[in-house]
């Protein structure tokens, strides 16, 4: 049995929906984790498209039929570093505590080497930065609708790793980004920062929104990084591919995840 993990980057904004309309305002969010509500691209998604439609031998033995389980094990792509606009730097890569704590646990039961940085705690107020962060306004981090008290090289050896790990040779890119916070804000901005996009449909003659023709879809945005595993005896070669295109809207260019250069 082999196993690996995989990272994966949004380079446009994906809607992994529920199928499901929403009685919020929101008539299509996107899946969301049970217990945390983080936003995450199930397994079945990533199964599909990697699928691609195909019914052949080799593929009913890779991604299982009816009759026979499949050999190749896909786990849901969870938010790994969740983008947010900054006054500073433009956008930054936030995580917090508990996403890096459940990684470095999933890491370890399947028998991959873990973090071996320290995960420091942020208090509710601040953010915890590598020394040569590009977020930092006037001593603060300002997300949003949200300041918080940035501390410069607090992380150095985690942004370092994920750094490593996630972009390989990409890292400087996400390492003067990146911003460690607290469990509750990271939920926060998973509540709200996510892409609002309003469809609608034209009529066909007059060319006019039909009545009832407008309505809300929610997205998570591009540049979100997402951690999954494969598991299994064969099929790893399915994942080698440099891009993915996930969801519906793929006319207008939603939903392409890269595979990202790190991983194990």
């Amino acid at each position: 049995m082999q196993v690996k993990m995989i990272f994966w980057q949004a380079l446009t904004p994906v809607h992994p929906g529920t199928g499901q309309d929403s009685s919020s305002v929101i008539d299509l969010p996107v899946a969301r984790e049970a217990a945390t509500k983080f936003p995450v691209i199930p397994a079945s998604s990533l199964k599909g498209v990697l699928r691609d439609g195909r019914e052949d031998e080799g593929a009913n033995r890779i991604f299982g039929s009816l009759e026979k389980a499949a050999e190749l094990t896909l786990t849901d792509a969870r938010v790994l570093f969740l983008p947010v606009r900054s006054y500073a730097g433009t956008f930054a890569f936030l995580t917090c505590p508990l996403v890096l704590e459940r990684l470095g646990r999933d890491q370890k039961a399947l028998g991959l080497p873990g973090l071996q940085a320290p995960i420091p705690t942020p208090q509710q107020t601040e953010a915890l930065l590598p020394q040569e962060s590009e977020i930092v306004h006037n001593g603060q981090v300002i997300l949003e609708d949200i300041d918080l008290t940035a501390k410069p090289g607090a992380v150095n050896d985690l942004a370092k790793e994920l750094g490593q790990r996630v972009f390989g040779p990409e890292a400087a890119y996400f390492q003067k980004r990146f911003a460690l916070v607290s469990n509750d804000v990271f939920s926060y901005f998973c509540e709200t920062a996510l892409e609002i996009i309003a469809r609608v449909r034209l009529n066909s003659d007059s060319k006019t929104v039909e009545r009832g023709g407008l309505w809300y879809e929610e997205a998570i945005p591009a540049e979100t990084v997402f951690s999954s595993f494969a598991i299994g005896t064969d099929g790893f070669e399915e994942l080698d591919r440099s891009f993915i295109q996930l969801g519906g809207q793929a006319s207008v260019g939603r939903g392409l995840l890269r595979r990202l250069g790190g991983g194990v």
